[in-house]
């Protein structure tokens, strides 16, 4: 994997992997918080959805990085007969 000058279209993948993420951890911290308010549990089950996003935000950001190693890997064995 490369590191450096991103191009447009690695913008708007980090930049969509970023929104995920934290949309993630929003939306299970807002469920969290509406389960505490309806069952009157504040604030275990609001800490329980903020655990829960963060690990479904990495579990996105984790598929996503290996969906791009494997698209990256014909290129690297392009590579190996010698030439630069």
């Amino acid at each position: 994997m490369r590191i450096g000058p991103f191009s447009p279209q690695d913008t708007v993948v980090i930049t969509t992997l970023g929104l995920e993420f934290a949309v993630a951890v929003a939306m299970c911290t807002a469920g969290g918080y509406w389960a505490d308010r309806r069952w009157g549990t504040a604030p275990w089950l609001m800490v329980a959805g903020v655990f829960l996003g963060f690990a479904l935000g990495m579990y996105i950001v984790i598929k996503e990085a290996k969906r791009m190693e494997r698209a990256e890997a014909p290129q690297k064995d392009d590579k190996k007969d010698g030439s630069i």
